[in-house]
């Protein structure tokens, strides 16, 4: 690897250790914050302080203290585990603010706390399992199906469904903003609008920041994935999608 994708690394991977560790110590060290949304938000961050932690780092040693290959398939592994349960991470944390804003009558029936449990231990079993099946598969089973089931699951359910994922969340989110704004304007003076809506848009604007600054990284990072299901061949452009991985 060239000297500037280990300091533009090394630096991003900091940066999101940090941020992220410092989301997760406020939360956790203040009981007023104990709520269901900030439950998504600090699995999330568990997420992202791995990749941080876990992608560049493992590459750097890898390749300066014992000399092996940074592509292997092991350092694959560890990427691809925390990358893709962060996005699932993601999805969760969306569909929770996804009901909140379309269906907030529903909210608090439907999102109880052991609704929140499910969906975190999901957001994490299902990429750990996918994990542990393509793991032994490489090393003990070596079964040719299993291996072409294993990438279409990942193309399918960890590449191309979470952004479709988020891209309906967040429309049917501003959808759902803007018809109650025109129905109420025809009610409430402006002040009383201000006052029931502001929550609600600030949370979607907010939304509309991360899950842009998400696909944009995510879309040049997927781009493998398209290159080998359209063309049947590789991509090597690992120097580029390695930090934009650390960064989303």
């Amino acid at each position: 690897m060239e000297t500037w994708f280990w300091i533009l690394g090394w630096s991003l991977s900091i940066l999101t250790m940090a941020g992220n560790g410092f989301i997760i110590f406020l939360v956790c060290s203040k009981r007023q914050l104990y709520t269901k949304t900030n439950a998504f938000v600090v699995s999330l961050a568990v997420a992202d302080f791995c990749v941080g932690m876990s992608v560049v780092p493992s590459m750097f040693f890898c390749e300066m203290a014992t000399g092996c290959d940074p592509q292997s398939y092991e350092i694959k592994l560890v990427r691809w585990l925390f990358g893709f349960a962060s996005v699932a991470n993601l999805c969760s944390l969306v569909l929770d603010r996804y009901i909140a804003v379309v269906k907030p009558l529903k909210y608090l029936t439907f999102m109880t706390r052991r609704r929140v449990i499910q969906m975190v231990s999901v957001s994490w079993g299902i990429r750990v399992a996918h994990a542990t099946i393509s793991g032994l598969n490489w090393y003990i089973f070596k079964i040719l199906l299993l291996f072409n089931i294993s990438f279409w699951v990942s193309v399918i359910f960890f590449d191309f469904l979470p952004c479709l994922l988020l891209i309906f969340c967040f429309s049917s989110m501003l959808y759902a903003i803007r018809t109650r704004t025109r129905a109420k304007q025809l009610r409430f003076n402006h002040h009383i609008l201000f006052k029931t809506q502001g929550k609600s848009a600030a949370s979607v604007k907010l939304m509309a920041v991360v899950i842009g600054l998400f696909l944009l990284c995510y879309g040049f990072y997927i781009r493998r994935t398209l290159v080998i299901v359209l063309k049947n061949g590789e991509c090597n452009d690992e120097e580029y999608k390695i930090p934009l991985l650390v960064l989303k």
